[in-house]
């Protein structure tokens, strides 16, 4: 027989495989329900649901050994491989959609802007809604300014409706920083299509749950950051630059703050801890759970007690002080000093210095992002062990010193303070 006596008959076959091929394919992707239940919280699937998250897309697989059950982004850049990796691992994402802040070139008052803006958003939900791994949809991340914009709830109302005509099997909420008076009633008058609210928020976690009650707060909620106490909120040096916990001074806060807002439940959902990765912002380790170099400190030996319900296996050294006579002072240039810090291991682990000496800051790149700080090379003199001697910088300016103590598991602890070179 020829080649052309056997197409008529495999052509057919070919075609039955590849609409196979392609049902079965769409058909593996199916949205889990996410479905609210008044007075008691979510079920996802059938099953209770309560959110043990943490934001960012970094860290998974010590995001599921610590307990966690869900990530969060802020847009949907990238978000069918932040999806897919999170499937892989029993986790759920809250994806986030950017929404532009009024600025001189968006306005909630220009109908074409908010049109356009409604477009692109209805494009990422219908892009996402069948995945299995979604969650929730965050329509704007901190986008409200400071609540008094009318035009701004009026568009996060027909963004909510939109959201939910396409994609009904996933709740939707919006994240503001804070939720002050003006929120609260833009919120309330405005909004009736969001399912919750989401609300981030750090130093003023533990007196949450209070606030809400004040302010006659009837709607669920989900803390969609929390974390140390902000740069904004800590005290300062006399020249402005804001002092940082110790790594493990962090840990207590959050522990204290989490079991006060957010473990009792009820209208609250969970909540996403910030940062379950590493960023510069105010400094190189300020939000950021691990260190730049992959190390993880002692907020994850929090996580896992309050999520586990156990103590971790291992756990990360805990940093007792850090100290100098010249810490939080303005010193001559090139002028010597030193520094100690105490730090002790609850596993016995062997431990290991490390001593920096940074600028204050870098500055921004284009995209307005903190470029990261580097150490400055000859300023570190010697270090022996918990103890380092510097050469402070010619250049007057704002600096700080810096100490990571790591074990030999992965594990660490942080603390720096700043200086001011005259």
């Amino acid at each position: 027989m020829t080649t052309r006596d056997e197409s008529p008959m495999i052509r057919p076959i070919l075609i039955s495989l590849i609409v196979f091929f392609i049902a079965t394919t769409h058909a593996a992707a199916v949205p889990v329900p996410v479905k609210i239940v008044p007075g008691v919280g979510i079920t996802r699937g059938g099953e209770p649901y309560f959110v043990k998250g943490a934001g960012g897309d970094k860290h998974l697989d010590e995001l599921v050994a610590t307990g966690g059950n869900s990530i969060r982004t802020w847009t949907t850049n990238g978000l069918r491989e932040i999806l897919d990796d999170a499937e892989k691992r029993g986790l759920t994402v809250c994806s986030g959609i950017w929404l532009e802040p009024e600025c001189s070139w968006f306005s909630y008052t220009n109908a074409e802007h908010c049109a356009r803006q409604t477009e692109r958003v209805k494009k990422e939900v219908t892009e996402f809604r069948d995945h299995p791994a979604l969650l929730f949809w965050g329509i704007g991340n901190e986008a409200e300014g400071d609540g008094n914009n009318m035009a701004y709830w009026i568009q996060l109302e027909v963004l909510a409706k939109a959201v939910k005509d396409l994609d009904p099997a996933h709740p939707t909420f919006t994240a503001l920083a804070g939720l002050q008076p003006l929120k609260i009633a833009g919120l309330n008058a405005l909004t009736p299509s969001l399912d919750f609210v989401g609300i981030n928020t750090y130093g003023a976690l533990t007196g949450l749950r209070g606030y809400l009650a004040e302010r006659k707060w009837t709607r669920p909620w989900v803390v969609t950051e929390y974390g140390p106490r902000g740069f904004w909120e800590s005290p300062r040096a006399p020249w402005a630059a804001p002092i940082e916990a110790t790594s493990t001074e962090k840990a207590k806060f959050i522990r204290k703050a989490y079991e006060a807002a957010i473990l009792p439940a009820g209208d609250c959902w969970g909540g996403y801890i910030f940062l379950w990765g590493q960023k510069q912002e105010a400094t190189s380790t300020w939000f950021g759970i691990f260190t730049e170099s992959g190390e993880s400190t002692a907020t994850q030996d929090v996580m896992h007690e309050l999520w586990k319900k156990q103590p971790p296996p291992d756990q990360a050294p805990e940093l007792k002080s850090l100290t100098s006579a010249v810490a939080k002072k303005e010193i001559p240039a090139d002028s010597e000093f030193t520094a100690q810090a105490e730090a002790t291991d609850p596993d016995g682990d062997p431990l290991i210095y490390h001593w920096t000496l940074t600028p204050e800051s870098a500055g921004r790149d284009n995209h307005n992002r903190e470029r990261p700080t580097k150490p400055l090379p000859n300023c570190l003199i010697k270090a022996e062990g918990s103890s380092a001697t510097f050469h402070a910088p010619t250049k007057p300016g704002d600096y700080r010193v810096h100490v990571i103590v790591t074990d030999n598991r992965k594990r660490a602890a942080t603390g720096n303070f700043p200086i001011k070179v005259k």
